[in-house]
């Protein structure tokens, strides 16, 4: 046998020998299939479309269809704390798991649950119908604990101190970055002590500055998810008030009447996008080249802190960069823009970065959600079987099928390209609003509807252009 034939044998017998390749994301050999550049072209047409059918439509009538109409009569001041209490013991038991069960991350709760179904799934509940986090979340109850507890009893006398208005919702932009951090950058997202530990902490973290600035005031203002999650129920089409009710209107309507925002939720805004965009885009080849990595060789997220690090915060700040010329730009063009219009425009943001939540983590959702709720049935690793789903085989096969994938990228365009449509539309009213002649506020949304057929166009190519893992 020659060296040649010598060679062939021993690739073939690598080959036979070669175990499963843990894809991250499995469809995308599939997607590549596709007639993509077809699927983005459509995408852009379907945005810049959107925003000639709106110019038509006179600016009363468009106006007209914001409104909300009110479906039930005067509801408290206040959501019950029970589902709060709730929210707390899970919690704590989540958090004990992480610290006491496996570490295993597929098998312990608490990694799957944080990011599959409460990071996603909780998300796609709230655009769907409204800010159930004031309801559920955990802290008003952790607040209400420590308060009656002995030597903590005295905060619950005491005044509050005032909040400091140019803090605005700046603490809460810290705490993102560092929460997006951990997720995208960090080597070991999903260890579930290293996660127990940081749930903890957050927790103290929260609890210290609800004491020190009241309650209601520091997740008003500075608690990251009681922003996120206040900022993606503008999305649903209902709303409730305190002492006026639950009304109903269309999806959207709640970013329309958010107003100005205060300091800081702009920059928070965008970097929801920025963080879920460098997401994709930090396993591209594309990121991989430029950054001097062969994308062949991938050498882990250990090597990568650093200059990944780098490559979120600059594509936030690139973001923020691209909008605010935009919304310049189309104040020049419409005669002028409002010193506030940055922070008014901004809200346009949110159905593109909800947009972008959903069609990136579809996939994965998919499969560690069977996983989460596989854990659940049996949190401790006790042989427990709470949920009944603790034998259950979790499938993954549906990303090797071509017709399952199929279905999921059209899932994924049809997000994308309605996000950044609902965008336009949101823009638009704003302007309407911004500008006494319908005329000047179609002229000034000519550069954010660039902005966002670029964008568009940019979400997916993410979906669809090779990555590595």
């Amino acid at each position: 046998m020659n060296a040649r034939a010598l060679g062939a044998a021993g690739l073939g017998a690598l080959a036979l020998a070669a175990g499963p390749v843990a894809a991250h994301t499995g469809e995308r050999g599939f997607v590549m299939l596709l007639p993509t550049g077809l699927y983005i072209l459509g995408g852009a047409l379907a945005v810049a479309l959107s925003f000639a059918v709106i110019a038509l439509v006179p600016s009363r009538a468009f106006l007209a269809l914001v409104r909300f109409r009110r479906l039930i009569g005067a509801l408290g001041s206040r959501p019950p704390l029970w589902p709060s209490a709730l929210g707390l013991l899970l919690l704590g038991a989540l958090v004990y798991a992480g610290f006491a069960g496996t570490r295993d991350p597929l098998e312990n709760p608490l990694p799957t649950f944080v990011w599959s179904l409460w990071w996603v799934g909780f998300t796609c509940v709230v655009a769907l119908l409204g800010d159930l986090w004031t309801v559920v979340s955990p802290w008003r109850a952790l607040y209400r604990l420590a308060t009656v507890l002995p030597g903590l009893g005295a905060w619950r006398e005491r005044p509050p101190l005032a909040y400091p208005a140019r803090f605005g919702s700046w603490p809460a932009v810290i705490a993102y970055f560092a929460f997006a951090w951990l997720e995208l950058i960090y080597p070991a997202p999903f260890d579930p002590a290293i996660l127990a530990g940081v749930c903890a902490g957050y927790a103290l973290a929260t609890l210290a500055g609800m004491l020190v600035f009241g309650g209601e005031t520091w997740l008003a203002n500075a608690e990251a998810f009681s922003v996120f999650f206040r900022v993606v129920g503008w999305l649903s089409p209902f709303a409730v008030e305190p002492g006026a009710g639950l009304s109903v209107g269309i999806p959207c309507r709640g970013l329309i009447a958010a107003g100005t925002l205060g300091a800081g939720t702009p920059a928070f805004v965008l970097l929801a996008l920025a963080s879920v965009s460098f997401d994709g885009l930090a396993l591209t080849f594309w990121w991989l080249d430029l950054i001097g990595e062969n994308p062949l060789e991938y050498p882990g997220r250990t090597s990568l802190v650093g200059i990944n690090t780098l490559g979120l915060a600059g594509t936030w700040l690139t973001l923020a960069a691209v909008y605010a010329t935009a919304v310049r730009t189309g104040g020049a063009i419409a005669g002028g823009a409002r010193p506030q219009a940055f922070g008014r425009y901004v809200v346009a943001i949110v159905p593109i970065a909800f947009a972008y939540h959903f069609a990136h983590y579809l996939p994965f959702f998919l499969v560690d959600a069977q996983h989460a709720l596989r854990a659940l049935s049996d949190p401790y690793a006790l042989g427990w079987n709470l949920l009944g789903l603790r034998d259950w085989h979790v499938t993954a096969s549906f990303l090797a099928r071509h017709d399952t994938v199929h279905a999921i990228w059209n899932l994924q365009v049809a997000a994308i390209v309605l996000g950044h449509a609902a965008a336009v539309c949101v823009a638009h009213a704003i302007a309407l609003r911004e500008h006494a002649q319908p005329r000047a506020a179609l002229a000034s949304q000519v550069p954010m509807t660039v902005l966002m057929v670029g964008y568009t166009v940019f979400g997916l190519w993410l979906l669809s252009t090779p990555v590595v893992g």
